[in-house]
């Protein structure tokens, strides 16, 4: 009987240690599922960025370039960005790129005319990193400097134009070897674009002439038709303009002489494919892109000088769409890319103003 008991006993122990652990079990699986999960870890939060220009928007060259690339980033990067134009207002230099400078962590800085402003406020703001187009500064910690080596791309559309030029079976073509160049300000960078123009040309023909005039402006449509037409009257049939907004004058004067013109930053050739035969194609767009995706993803190494060439694709020559009449032969053509390649390996060492 006793026997019976413990044994009685014994299970009931047992019976009650199971629904304890049973119990417990429930609780922590309760208790489990009330305590609330881990938040996800912060997502980071998006660059802003600011864009700041010393003209305006509406250039279809160099200012609009540099938006191209400035709008992918918001797209493809989800940059927050801003854009400030200072429409060629001396006054606004500084107070534009202080208030950029106050609400975003990059700043890309657009026009020669920021670059004593940009000295002097960058060391003001440590930690926004300055991204500056088109010039030369260096020593200073957080800010960055994209040149381009528009030299090895004017040297194309100055073999382009040497050849183009002799090719008298096109109508518009005179007999005359004379080429034309319109520069916007007598600047270092545009002496680099003339340089790479009339070493191209002479590569091809030592007897091509090339005549320059400088509109001595950047915004002047009026007094760039004024100098092209100066150029066409000379016996040019081919003008390439490096001068921004100007330029656009250059294209009305192709169109009422009847000859043609090379564009320039930008594919140009929408603009008026009937006179414009190519464009020398800078890669601005591109290096902001490129600038603000390393900044991002933890690669960018501040203070530095990037440049970009041909190898960087940063300069090229650009025919316009493929539903565009092809004014340039594809003879030449080839040829254009058989002297990119002897520039892209070094065989061709193309002379800088800059």
């Amino acid at each position: 009987m006793k026997k019976a008991i413990a044994v009685l006993l014994i299970l009931m122990l047992i019976g009650g240690l199971v629904l304890t652990g049973c119990g417990k079990t429930d609780d922590t699986q309760k208790q489990q599922e009330e305590v609330p999960a881990e938040p996800d870890a912060e997502k980071q939060e998006p660059i802003k960025a600011a864009l700041v220009l010393s003209g305006g928007l509406g250039d279809r060259s160099f200012y609009d370039s540099s938006h191209e690339g400035f709008e992918r980033a918001e797209n493809e990067l989800g940059i927050e960005g801003s854009v400030l134009e200072c429409k060629n207002d001396p006054s606004l230099y500084q107070d534009q790129l202080i208030q950029a400078s106050e609400n975003a962590q990059v700043v890309v800085v657009v026009g020669y005319e920021f670059y004593d402003v940009v000295q002097e406020v960058a060391p003001e703001y440590p930690e926004v990193n300055y991204i500056y187009l088109d010039n030369v500064i260096e020593g200073i910690d957080n800010l960055t400097c994209i040149t381009y080596l528009e030299n090895e791309g004017t040297f194309l559309a100055g073999a382009l134009a040497a050849m183009l030029t002799q090719e008298t079976s096109i109508e518009g073509i005179n007999e005359a070897k004379i080429i034309g160049m319109v520069g916007g300000v007598d600047l270092p960078v545009i002496r680099n674009f003339q340089i790479g123009y009339e070493e191209g040309a002479k590569y091809v023909d030592e007897e091509v002439r090339v005549e320059t005039i400088y509109a001595g402006d950047f915004e002047d449509p009026a007094k760039g038709k004024e100098c092209a037409l100066a150029l066409y009257s000379k016996g040019a049939d081919i003008v390439f303009h490096a001068a921004g907004k100007t330029g656009e004058g250059v294209f009305e004067a192709a169109k009422d002489v009847k000859a043609y013109a090379i564009g320039v930053d930008t594919d140009q050739r929408y603009i008026n494919p009937d006179v414009i035969v190519a464009s020398m194609i800078k890669g601005v767009g591109l290096s902001v892109f490129e600038t603000i995706k390393k900044i991002q993803d933890g690669t960018f190494q501040p203070g530095k000088v990037i440049y970009y060439g041909i190898n960087e694709d940063g300069v090229d020559i650009g025919y316009g769409t493929p539903d565009m009449k092809q004014i340039v032969p594809e003879e030449i053509k080839d040829k254009i890319e058989e002297i990119k390649a002897k520039v892209k390996s070094g065989e061709i060492q193309v002379p800088t103003a800059k």
